[in-house]
């Protein structure tokens, strides 16, 4: 397996904080950043049989999945994921969804909850406790995947309630650990899919929803960065 070494320089985290109407907001602080990150390619083996490709970012305690969205791959991931292990703090997985990229299989999002548990199965084994982060249907199949399985909290960016076959399902309730659900105000049936995930499960769980129009992880590019904050403090003090 290659192996990258890549120098990453970044500047602050922030913490996230409620104002007096309840909705999460976000407030700068500075942290200390190792400046290397580690990349290492990684192939998955799914319940089905598949091979897929991914990548693992630094060594942390903390293990993190970003799951991508549709038609994006995991390079839509890889600076959230970069910044996230520079820190120090996180081993951070990202991967290609079965036939995305080099990922074997045939494009079929209906399984694709198969993928998560197969990148959830190889963290657990390097690491204590592990958030699953997912983008649009990245972020169903995360959601999915933590009605039933062990997690330390999961987040969604514009997650639908189902796409393609992928659904959620009715045990939205058995969603385990803490819970964050984001979603743009403009971006048509996201902010309400947000707010439903956010009635249906039970705490800790936090709802935010952000200016703009921007869907699942073009939520991280959209400045002051806001999306990006909300998710390294959500880690921050939950992990």
């Amino acid at each position: 397996m290659g192996r990258l070494l890549l120098t990453i320089v970044f500047f602050g985290l922030f913490l996230t904080g409620c104002d007096q109407n309840g909705t999460l907001v976000a407030s700068k602080a500075e942290a200390p950043l190792k400046s290397e990150v580690e990349i290492e390619e990684i192939r998955l083996e799914t319940a089905d049989g598949l091979t897929l490709r991914g990548n693992v970012y630094g060594h942390g305690e903390v293990g993190v999945i970003l799951a991508h969205m549709f038609p994006a791959d995991q390079n839509s991931w890889s600076d959230f994921a970069k910044e996230l292990a520079a820190t120090g703090e996180y081993t951070v997985l990202t991967f290609n969804f079965r036939g995305y990229g080099l990922s074997e299989g045939a494009k079929n999002i209906a399984r694709i909850d198969n993928d998560v548990r197969a990148a959830l199965d190889h963290l657990n084994e390097e690491t204590a406790k592990v958030f699953l982060i997912g983008a649009s249907m990245g972020g169903t199949a995360a959601l999915k995947v933590a009605s039933s399985r062990d997690v330390a909290g999961v987040a969604t960016l514009s997650a639908p309630r189902q796409f393609e076959g992928l659904s959620v399902g009715d045990k939205l309730d058995k969603v385990r650990g803490a819970k964050l659900f984001i979603a743009a105000r403009g971006d048509l049936a996201a902010p309400g899919n947000a707010r439903f995930f956010y009635e249906s499960t039970g705490e800790p769980r936090e709802l935010s929803i952000v200016e703009g129009d921007a869907h699942g992880t073009a939520l991280l590019e959209d400045p002051p960065n806001t999306v990006a904050d909300l998710l390294k403090n959500w880690l921050a003090k939950t992990r």
